[in-house]
């Protein structure tokens, strides 16, 4: 009865979206709500269905009185007049559409158990015994994760509320809500202690445990968790990006306040303010900037979303940071300094954010629009944490006039770049072995698995619920096949496709049959109905039957009319039952008599719970298909052999099944489609990075060896993804992709700087020690934002980040170790590092450098020339 006035709530208005409940003609009350099928609406159907057999029956009959092609006769007048006085015994002799009482409701119940003691697949859909009976309070934690075993008694059940798509969901969820926390606290009468029928006059509620109902309802399915996760993402963004802003700020401080050259006797707290201030700013207004674009543009906020904060907070500093290094490096006067700085180091700082922009636009490849998203937003925020950069450092600098005294590399860089000058070989030997390692065995051991629960936030009611739902009902990824099939017919007209409405029943009910031996999947069609629903006409006599035999009927309709219309005989009988066995009914058989037992049935129910499985022309037909959250290989085996059952299908009049369309169907696809289309956008990503680094350094194998220790990361990144145990998921399809915009930085970097030294040995040790203290300080102000990360609750997540920053590590080692030991073999080869007759004028001498116009990205280290960072 609880679950029947939530019903009543959400859906007062059946088989129509505005209803006159007051009767006045003046307020009409609408709702949002297709329809609802729950154990509930089966019970209020069944028990409101004997009126309208009744008036079905003798409709019909009236109708089939007259004459082909009229609507209006002496029999259909005489049967609306008919209805009309029957009409006053339905109250005395019929249910209305309510709960019935107990007995009734066992009665019904109890047909939807095959003869073996089994639940048939339309009650488990439904209900289930999952829970011992007065086990606990169904609120506790404990409730949901051990409840006793089942007892035969049906203790969880669901509600599915099928709403317009013009809905405001925010709104609903909000109403449906408030409205079930109403009701839970409302006090109603719900004891019978001494079993007459009449509630005791002692109070109670849903939550009491011993003295109330121990109920509770909560909202979940696609609808509350999208909701969930829009409303959750704004909210979790305010926790995690302060922290970020937090942690970089104060990564930034120590690595600019000298504490680490000079110990804390020497710190420099306004220094390290200032450069905090200096490169952070632009890039917090970045972020701002970027966010307001997205909600301004109206694309989809999702989970994936809140990363945007931390990773562009992370990587934007190191363009301020790039631009103040120089700028402390030169001499002269402030605006000599900053010019310098500019013209040496803003066409790098381009360079950079135009390879990181390509490496994340690569994502709108990727057929999700979570991940294009992220794709979009990653790289608008880069271009505009440029033009901020560019127009704000220089003058924030100026401002703050900027002082920073020069350092030496620390002397842990020096060994560790002897590693490649002097092992070369070794060192490129040990990488290929790994990355074929990473190629071959780690990626056939990676597994694809889509979890779409796992892209929402697990502390979410609706979450644990869907997820608690996915487990006791087997269910959770609703699935529909469309079948093409006449089930009404007509013998008069010229159409042969409609003789046999009820052979295509039974080859329904045969495929419906074949899905539920299909592994984790469950299906219902319109005969569960058929088969729950009995004949109990409220009225018989001698004027109906008058009726019946005055009426120009052939002679198999009336008698099964006046069949019908025997309850001694119908009394235990469902509509199944009397279309697929009717000899034990004494039933003609015939096509005739089944044709109008079918149109008695579909006018026997509501036609909002008709349409839930039969379109308006009766000739499409839906069997439901559930599949509970499980790996996608499994769901993929699942749908193939539903489909295989499907292809089996064919009508009497030649229609066929469709394959499975839904929830689990789509996962497949949207699997397939990420795995294809994550090596599209990285091919992109790697070929356009490609392109342009031979544009600006005008050669193309330069540009080749300078993105090799981008691709060897990415090539490893299946390696690391095998060891973690990670799947393939919506997120992780985007390593790659990022990979390349933010390991980019590092091997241009180093290139860069030996490319302006003209080559050589020497050139490439000095560069990578050179570069060395930037790169580590790249790195951990990167960690530092995206372990933010980390605190968002969401399943998938978690390993994404935990990939990326393992990843950013081995691209910042690849960039330092790898890159070198490829240059130093070019150089021991013969074949140079650098070539071109500028390179090589350069190495002679012939050329002196111009450090005001060369093209670098950080502080070279030269002989005489000590890095600033």
């Amino acid at each position: 009865e609880q679950i029947s006035l939530v019903e009543n709530v959400l859906n007062p208005c059946l088989s129509s979206f505005t209803c006159d409940l007051d009767g006045d003609g003046v307020n009409e009350t609408e709702d949002d709500v297709i329809y609802i099928l729950s154990l509930s609406t089966v019970l209020k159907e069944v028990n409101s269905s004997a009126p309208r057999v009744r008036e079905a029956i003798v409709t019909e009959l009236g109708q089939l009185g007259c004459a082909a092609g009229e609507e209006e006769c002496t029999s259909a007048t005489a049967a609306d007049t008919l209805n009309q006085l029957f009409e006053s015994t339905d109250e005395q002799f019929g249910g209305s559409y309510e709960i019935p009482s107990q007995n009734t409701i066992d009665l019904v119940v109890g047909e939807m158990y095959e003869d073996d003691g089994t639940s048939t697949p339309g009650l488990d859909k439904l209900a289930r015994d999952v829970c011992t009976t007065g086990y606990g309070d169904v609120r506790a934690d404990s409730y949901k994760n051990e409840c006793g075993s089942p007892d035969y008694i049906l203790d969880k059940a669901i509600m599915a509320v099928a709403l317009s798509d013009e809905i405001d969901a925010k709104t609903f969820i909000a109403e449906t809500q408030a409205m079930l926390e109403e009701m839970e606290e409302r006090e109603i009468f719900c004891d019978d202690e001494n079993g007459d029928g009449i509630a005791d006059s002692k109070p109670c509620n849903w939550k009491d445990e011993n003295e109330g109902l121990n109920l509770q309802m909560v909202l979940t399915g696609p609808v509350p968790i999208t909701n969930a996760v829009t409303e959750f993402s704004f909210k979790l963004f305010w926790e995690i990006f302060p922290l970020a802003i937090v942690l970089v700020a104060g990564g930034l401080f120590v690595f600019h306040s000298d504490i680490l050259q000079t110990g804390i006797t020497g710190i420099r707290p306004i220094q390290g303010m200032k450069v905090v201030i200096i490169a952070g700013l632009p890039t917090l207004c970045a972020v701002f900037w970027t966010l307001g674009l997205i909600g301004a543009t109206n694309y989809e906020v999702t989970m994936t979303v809140i990363i945007v904060g931390p990773i562009l907070l992370a990587l934007g500093v190191s363009y301020g940071l790039h631009i103040t290094n120089r700028y402390a490096e030169e001499g002269g006067t402030k605006s000599e300094k900053m010019k310098a700085s500019l013209s040496s180091t803003g066409k790098a700082v381009f360079l950079s954010a135009v390879t990181t922009v390509i490496g994340f636009i690569s994502l709108v490849f990727t057929p999700m629009a979570p991940i294009q998203t992220v794709g979009i937003a990653l790289s608008t925020g880069i271009v505009i944490v440029y033009i901020l950069t560019m127009f704000m450092v220089p003058n924030l600098t100026l401002i703050l006039d900027l002082r920073k005294p020069k350092h030496p590399p620390l002397k842990a860089f020096e060994h560790l770049v002897n590693v490649p000058v002097k092992h070369n070989k070794a060192v490129i030997g040990v990488f290929v072995l790994v990355i074929l390692i990473s190629a071959t065995v780690g990626q056939a051991n990676v597994e694809e698995n889509i979890d779409l629960l796992g892209m929402a936030p697990e502390y979410e009611p609706s979450v644990q619920k869907m997820k608690q739902y996915s487990s006791d009902f087997d269910a959770g990824q609703i699935g529909m096949v469309l079948i093409h099939a006449k089930v009404t017919g007509d013998t008069n007209d010229q159409d042969t496709g409609n003789d046999d409405p009820a052979e295509n029943l039974k080859r329904i009910d045969q495929l419906e049959a074949k899905l539920n031996t299909v592994n984790n999947a469950s299906a219902v069609s319109i005969v569960f109905l058929m088969k729950s629903t009995g004949i109990a006409p409220t009225v018989s006599g001698t004027q109906l039957y008058q009726f019946i035999n005055n009426t120009p009927l052939p002679d198999d309709i009336k008698e099964t009319a006046s069949l019908l219309l025997n309850r001694e005989v119908t009394a235990d009988a469902s509509f199944w039952d009397l279309l697929t066995q009717p000899d034990n009914y004494g039933l003609p058989g015939t096509t005739q008599s089944q044709i109008f037992l079918l149109d008695v049935f579909y006018a026997s129910i509501t036609d909002e719970t008709r349409e839930i499985f039969i379109n308006s022309e009766f000739d499409r037909t839906l069997i439901y298909v559930d599949m509970p959250f499980i790996p996608v290989a499994e769901t993929a085996s699942g749908v193939e052999a539903i489909n295989q059952h499907t292809d089996t299908f064919t009508s009497v009049d030649g229609g066929g099944a469709e394959h499975l369309t839904g929830v689990a169907a789509t996962a497949i696809e949207v699997n397939e489609l990420i795995v294809g289309s994550q090596w599209t956008s990285l091919g992109f990503a790697i070929i356009l990075t490609l392109i342009t680094l031979a544009v600006v350094f005008r050669d193309i194998q330069y540009s080749f060896w300078t993105t090799a220790p981008v691709i060897a990361t990415v090539a490893l990144q299946w390696l690391v993804m095998w060891q973690l145990d990670v799947s393939l998921s919506l997120v992780t399809v985007m390593i790659g992709s990022i990979l390349v915009g933010v390991g980019v930085d590092f091997s241009i970097h180093i290139s860069n700087r030996i490319r302006e030294l003209g080559g050589g040995i020497n050139a490439i040790k000095s560069a990578a020690i050179g570069t060395g203290m930037s790169l580590f300080e790249a790195a951990i102000v990167t960690s530092l934002g995206m372990l933010t990360a980390y605190k968002i609750p969401i399943p998938e997540i978690k390993p994404f980040i935990t990939v990326i920053l393992i990843l950013l590590w081995v691209a910042a080692a690849s960039a330092l170790i790898l890159l070198p030991a490829i240059f130093v073999t070019l150089e021991k080869m013969g074949i140079g590092s650098v070539q071109g007759t500028t390179g090589m004028a350069r190495k002679l001498g012939l050329i002196k450098t111009n450090r005001k116009e060369v093209d670098v990205l950080d502080a070279a280290i030269v002989k005489d020339v000590k890095d600033v960072w």
